[in-house]
């Protein structure tokens, strides 16, 4: 019959072997640490087990003397390794340097002297009725299982600390318990608690450590991302947030590998740890960027960072590989500001701070990399020469190259003699894009080689055209790698100028970086819109009161298209000119992008504002005259009030100048729209939810989903593609209504991950549809937010290579604020999609700024063609004659049209009589989720 003590056995073994497996099947652990487990869980096991055979054993008196003996041994031997084994577990590496094996040593001959004393008895023996005793040497056993004990726990100690002293208490109680157990099977044998107590505190050591693995980060032994989260979340007192970002860490895994990269991030992680650690919480919160909280005041913030510095520099100067580390903090106070306006307050210092660390110190110096293989334009830089030494610079050395090439900082030229192949370009180049030098020979090679892959063949065999002489002209638009390892886009025209006589024939030209804003608008002479950004930051920075403004012309377009685009550039200037005399030193005017400009009044309260835009808006309207003509403008504008006793970051002051002048324009006001009236009008809830989208945004699109609206052929009625629409879901609110957030979210800059995050979760998500019909057609609603983002044409690039999905299959729908851009600019943006395969829709044509007038000009592949049509088709003969002109004229246009809103069988054989190629609307379905289109594609196709 089992005894309570063998069942205690028996659940221990299991308890073990649950252990081992569940160790065995935790992800987490490499397969070294899931080894020492094993072996952890192993030892406990033949240790009990060791120590019930003994006992059962012996309560045959001595008839059993040597099995008492053999399993003392067992059990004697085994115990000290526990703690041993358990200090090494604790390591965050599964891999012990040589110098650590001392402990092995010394398990190794208490092992041996274990065996010693089952013949001769000095550390215990058994007598002859089979009773374990202590031998004149069981100190030995002792010493080494407190010092085991010791071990482990200083082990726990050093794992705690480098936690920033997370769980310390707990690893005090563990070992309080394992103690109690060991102390009371010592006074008393006869109360075999010792190897359960065991047991349960090993149990306690892999949930010590299953809870550490996934509270910090592996590769830094800082707190990780979701640690970081819950101490900002938790944050109640006044504290220094700062985060830090390892410059052209990127350029460090390409140059060097990664695993030198690895390296740097271990070591910039001990240097937050042993700076910062002991002033409060160190995090790594992903890839190459760190975020510490700190319990000191401002002072005592310098002179860390100060330390800090100090130690990279020492670095770097051991290894100039070494990247450079930016950072940035915020003194934030609960009180004044919420964690994650602080936190991106810090985020804005950070990049500000990286910025100029750029500019400063460049990238990562080429002396560091000469030990690795060169890259083409380094290797054909070796070859170059100075110019006074080698290269024929016939026909390129004259001073009104060097005039011409000093006159804008985001355009270059270039000059190459064709005979000898010596180029000589504008030195802004040179230096942007770390080119050999002034005079090179063979530029052209250099200048491919920088070219990004994707555009590399199409700039080859259009420079080929070139000097093979099958062309004269070079005009296009591609990728080019700066010195700073980031591409920018460029726009590159040349010509070939035929030299007369013995002179040689010029290839000469203008390459213009639109990585690169001038500071000063050319049209109006202006400060420009990265001026405008500087201004705001420094404003915010200094604590100043102001009131900054931003003014837009209405339907400027039509100024254009009446005076031409010199009459249009004409009437910037006046306006220009008549702003600034206004302001006249009460602050700074800039151009902004298109028809719009921006100001601030140092020191004015919204009364002073609202007059001065009222006396703006009566020099608009009267005093603007090109040739006598009198040109009345109207204008709109938004502002926002900066004051130090509420302070705004620089993000929260464009975003709201952006959404304010919106509600401008949008109601046709005459007066001047505060921020502020704007929050006003909203409610509470409104307010909350728009909190809680935003946070969504910021927070990697989480709660964001997609649906699904099939757009059907008439002529065969097959699904051919569909449009993907945004939705947000989050408790309380449940499925929240599109129009109560997107048109607001559109406006804000947070939409531009968002957007994103559109294009790339709909291709993903379309994939298997496209797999089974390659002519599958995604469309994707773009705001006007995205086509100003300097980063969108690369972005759609790049989502549209990494999902594998050709452009073919891309439609981007222009909104109605789209539309209201500046048609230039607009044109611009929709060619480089059109050229790269993605075709343009034109959303709710017929509707606001959307008429025929801008189909002369904006290079459009379809019309989306307004319900309000299809309703007026079907109430009188008028409209449909109109529907029937809309369809007719886009066909013999070259264009598809899609009619919105189809809900009938009726409205379906109406709009197919008049030729229309595609319809959406309930008709075919509802706006469904990606498992409903799929369904609706697979009964379409008959599978």
């Amino acid at each position: 019959m089992l005894d309570f003590y063998t069942v205690i056995v028996l659940e221990v073994v299991l308890l073990m072997a649950l252990l081992a497996f569940m160790a065995n099947a935790n992800d987490m652990f490499p397969k070294g640490k899931k080894g020492q487990f094993l072996l952890l869980f192993s030892s406990v096991a033949l240790g009990i087990v060791a120590e019930w055979s003994g006992s059962v054993a012996a309560l045959f008196g001595g008839e059993y003397r040597e099995v008492v003996v053999w399993t003392k041994m067992v059990e004697l031997s085994t115990a000290p390794v526990v703690p041993f084994l358990c200090a090494e577990v604790l390591r965050q590496t599964a891999d012990v340097p040589l110098k650590d094996r001392w402990p092995l040593g010394i398990l190794v001959v208490h092992a041996g002297l274990e065996i010693l004393s089952a013949f001769g008895g000095f550390i215990y023996y058994v007598d002859a009725d089979g009773v374990f005793l202590h031998g004149p040497f069981y100190w030995i056993y002792v010493v080494v299982y407190l010092g085991g004990a010791v071990h482990v726990l200083r082990a726990g100690y050093r794992v705690s600390r480098q936690r920033q002293g997370k769980n310390r208490a707990m690893l005090l109680l563990i070992l309080g318990f394992l103690l109690l157990g060991v102390v009371a099977n010592q006074l008393d044998r006869d109360v075999k608690t010792a190897w359960l107590t065991v047991a349960i505190v090993i149990t306690l050591v892999y949930i010590f450590y299953n809870d550490m693995l996934q509270r910090l980060d592996g590769k830094t032994m800082l707190l990780n991302h979701a640690s970081c989260e819950n101490l900002l979340a938790r944050l109640r007192k006044p504290a220094i947030i700062q985060l830090l970002n390892v410059d052209f860490f990127r350029t460090v895994n390409d140059e060097f590998g990664r695993d030198y990269g690895d390296e740097c991030l271990r070591t910039i992680g001990n240097t937050i740890r042993k700076v910062y650690g002991r002033h409060g919480k160190c995090c790594r919160i992903e890839g190459d960027e760190f975020c510490v909280i700190l319990d000191v005041d401002e002072g005592s913030m310098e002179a860390l960072n100060e330390q800090f510095h100090a130690a990279m520099e020492e670095r770097r100067a051991a290894d100039p590989r070494f990247p450079r580390v930016s950072m940035g903090y915020v003194c934030f106070d609960p009180s004044r500001e919420s964690v994650r306006v602080a936190e991106q307050a810090a985020t804005s210092a950070m990049y500000q701070n990286k910025e100029r660390s750029k500019i400063k110190h460049g990238p990562i110096p080429r002396s560091a990399l000469k030990e690795h293989q060169p890259s083409p334009e380094q290797m054909l830089a070796k070859e170059q020469k100075p110019a006074s030494e080698e290269l024929d610079t016939t026909g390129l050395a004259n001073r009104t190259f060097a005039a011409f090439s000093s006159t804008s900082e985001r355009s270059y030229i270039y000059l190459c003699n064709m005979s000898t192949g010596v180029s000589r370009w504008s030195l802004g180049a040179v230096q942007y894009f770390n080119l050999p030098g002034e005079y090179m020979f063979d530029a052209g090679t250099i200048w491919e080689s920088l070219i990004h892959p994707q555009d590399r063949q199409m700039y080859h065999d259009d420079i080929m055209s070139v000097f093979s002489g099958h062309s004269q002209v070079h005009n296009l638009e591609y990728r080019v790698k700066n010195r700073l390892g980031e591409y920018v886009v460029c726009t590159c025209r040349g010509v070939v100028l035929k030299g007369e006589g013995a002179e040689p024939d010029l290839f000469a030209g203008t390459i213009i970086n639109h990585g690169i804003v001038d500071d000063v608008d050319p049209v109006t002479g202006l400060h420009a819109n990265a001026e405008f950004a500087k201004s705001i930051h420094r404003l915010i920075e200094e604590r100043l009161c102001a009131c900054v403004v931003k003014v837009g012309v209405d339907n400027f377009r039509h100024a254009n298209a009446m005076y031409g685009h010199e009459g249009g550039n004409q009437i910037l200037r006046l306006f220009g000119i008549e702003l600034q005399g206004l302001v006249a030193g009460r602050g700074q005017v800039f151009r902004l992008e298109g028809a719009r400009f921006a100001f601030y009044l140092n020191d004015a309260d919204q009364d002073e504002a609202r007059k001065f835009f009222q006396q703006l808006r009566h020099v608009a309207e009267n005093e603007i005259q090109i040739d006598n003509l009198r040109v009345p403008l109207r204008i709109y504008g938004g502002a926002v009030q900066i004051d130090p006793r509420h302070p705004l970051n620089e993000q929260l002051v464009r975003s709201s100048l952006i959404y304010a002048a919106e509600q401008s324009l949008e109601n046709h006001s005459t007066e001047l729209v505060f921020s502020e009236d704007v929050r006003q009008m909203l409610n509470v809830e409104n307010i909350q939810l728009h909190a809680e989208i935003h946070r969504s945004a910021m927070e990697g699109c989480r709660n964001f989903f997609l649906c699904y609206q099939p757009i059907v052929s008439f002529s065969t009625g097959k699904v051919i593609g569909a449009e993907a629409l945004l939705r947000w879901r989050q408790e309380p609110y449940g499925v929240v209504s599109p129009d109560s957030f997107i048109p607001w979210l559109e406006n804000d800059p947070a939409f531009i991950p968002v957007g994103n995050w559109i294009i790339r979760q709909a291709i993903r998500e379309t994939a298997p549809l496209r797999q089974a019909d390659p002519s599958f057609i995604l469309n994707v609603n773009v705001a006007d937010t995205q086509l100003k983002h300097g980063g969108f044409r690369e972005d759609v690039l790049s989502i549209l290579a990494e999902e594998g999905c050709p452009s073919e299959n891309l439609c981007l729908e222009l909104t109605e604020r789209c539309r209201r851009m500046d048609p230039e600019f607009l044109e611009d943006e929709l060619r480089f999609f059109r050229s790269r395969g993605i075709t343009i829709a034109l959303d709710d044509f017929g509707t606001g700024m959307s008429s025929l007038a801008l189909l002369l000009q904006l290079p459009v592949d379809e019309l989306k063609v307004d319900r309000v049509f299809l309703l007026g088709a079907l109430e009188s003969k008028q409209g449909l004659t109109l529907m029937e002109t809309i369809v007719q004229s886009a066909r013999k246009a070259g264009l598809r049209t899609c009619v919105e809103g189809i809900e009938t069988q009726e409205q379906c054989e109406l709009i197919t009589s008049l030729g229309g190629d595609c319809y959406q609307g309930y008709y075919a379905s509802k706006p469904t989720p990606i498992e409903g289109l799929a369904e609706i594609c697979r009964a379409g196709r008959g599978d």
